[in-house]
């Protein structure tokens, strides 16, 4: 299954490179980094995305994987 994925994401990457304003692109191989686990890259895209389409599915995500980001990393007040 990740090596279907890791592909996925090759031609995501690929088609980011061709379009690279194309916020559903990067929104969909953020969601497979996800997946993955590897959180860093997903957040990276998925803000991406939503710089470019802040009313789209990236927006969404960000602001979900922020959420999550916060509630197991508290700040201490």
């Amino acid at each position: 299954m990740d090596k279907e994925i890791e592909q996925e994401i090759q031609a995501l990457s690929a088609q980011i490179i061709l379009e690279p304003e194309n916020a559903l692109a990067l929104y969909r191989r953020g969601s497979l980094y996800w997946k993955l686990e590897r959180r860093a890259e997903a957040i990276t895209d998925f803000n991406a995305s939503a710089n470019l389409d802040p009313e789209g599915p990236g927006a969404a995500a960000a602001a979900h994987a922020q959420a999550i980001l916060d509630f197991f990393n508290p700040q201490n007040p």
